[in-house]
């Protein structure tokens, strides 16, 4: 069995804890087998922005175990603790500010020495600091598995991983060809260990509200039409999906929920943590030529330009976000986060 056959086979298995159906795809001994529909299943279940990830490691030309295979491994591990640690600073503050959870003095100074710019090691440092506050505060994390899955094993299989980014991520030692295999398929095993143990990330729809239309007929109970794309895909063309609620979402936001048929009644609104630019009205050239349609991931804050910076899920090039309709809001939303989570009062605004 090839070092991919392995790794599918075991976060697929991690996938039918939370999904007992997709047990039917492990039948090894149908003719219809294919390890492929099972590396497709993976990428469609976990969330884009990790799923896409492990889609282009999963692929045809990433099969050598060499220095590209290498650099998508830490990418995946890396995008795969941006997401998680997204997930929980948005919960966080969502206490903070409805349910008055008053942060500790260390936990401001730190978040905001290093929210600045990300890096492996702040993700990593977000998902253990906040998983304390949410214990010592007895807060069920909105993805309840969290509650029991990030304990003491999980974090020191998570403490590998930055001092190994830092230093072959940055290139900042030479590898010989054998070293990088070795390291190849010792890093293809912890990784995954470690989605394996996130598996019950595919429990929770990732979804882009596109627009909310009130619907309202005379002495009629009003209900909400949700235009939405569903961002659990093997690819960008996002299904997308119309619902009919009682109660509505936030518009033009990228939702995490916990199902589908009541989106508007348990979600976290990820921006401007994740935002998505489907929507985006394209009225101009400059738009056409220097904007993609995308899921983007906020990246850095530069205090000088009071500017915020993105990365692409699927686009290549640096995209200036200032050109989406919606950037004012988000500059908004990103100074909330830093002004609840500082030291200092309304330092970003």
């Amino acid at each position: 069995m090839s070092v991919n056959e392995k790794f599918i086979n075991t976060v697929f298995k991690g996938m039918v804890d939370y999904k007992p159906r997709l047990a039917a795809f492990l039948d090894e001994d149908d003719d219809d087998f294919d390890i492929r529909e099972l590396s497709n299943n993976i990428t469609k279940a976990y969330p884009w922005p990790i799923g896409i990830e492990l889609r282009r490691l999963l692929s045809g030309n990433m099969e050598r175990l060499d220095r590209g295979r290498l650099d998508q491994i830490l990418k995946t591990i890396e995008r795969s603790m941006q997401f998680l640690s997204f997930v929980m600073v948005t919960q966080l503050l969502e206490e903070s500010i409805n349910n008055k959870v008053e942060l500790p003095k260390n936990f401001k100074k730190e978040f905001g020495r290093r929210f600045g710019t990300l890096s492996m090691g702040n993700f990593t440092w977000m998902i253990r600091a906040i998983h304390k506050i949410f214990q010592e505060n007895k807060i069920s994390p909105f993805m309840q598995e969290m509650q029991n899955k990030l304990n003491s094993n999980f974090f020191g299989k998570l403490d590998f991983w930055a001092p190994e980014r830092n230093e072959i991520g940055h290139y900042l030692i030479n590898l010989t060809e054998e070293e990088i295999e070795v390291r190849c398929s010792e890093y293809m095993e912890k990784l995954k260990v470690i989605l394996s143990d996130l598996a019950f990330l595919i429990k929770y729809p990732l979804i882009t509200i596109t627009e909310v239309q009130l619907i309202k007929h005379k002495r009629k109970q009003e209900h909400f039409n949700h235009n939405m794309l569903l961002l659990n895909s093997s690819s960008s063309s996002f299904l997308g999906k119309i619902q009919d609620f009682k109660n509505f979402t936030d518009t033009h936001s990228v939702l995490l929920v916990k199902s589908l048929k009541n989106a508007p009644d348990q979600f976290l609104n990820l921006s401007p943590l994740i935002i998505d630019t489907h929507f985006e009205k394209m009225e101009s050239r400059e738009k056409l030529t220097k904007l993609k349609k995308d899921v983007y991931l906020y990246s850095k804050w530069d205090r000088n330009s009071q500017r915020l910076h993105y990365v692409g899920t699927e686009a290549v090039e640096k995209t200036d976000m200032r050109l989406v309709s919606f950037y004012d809001q988000l500059v908004k939303e990103f100074e909330e986060i830093m002004n609840v989570f500082s030291t200092e009062e309304k330092v970003y605004a």
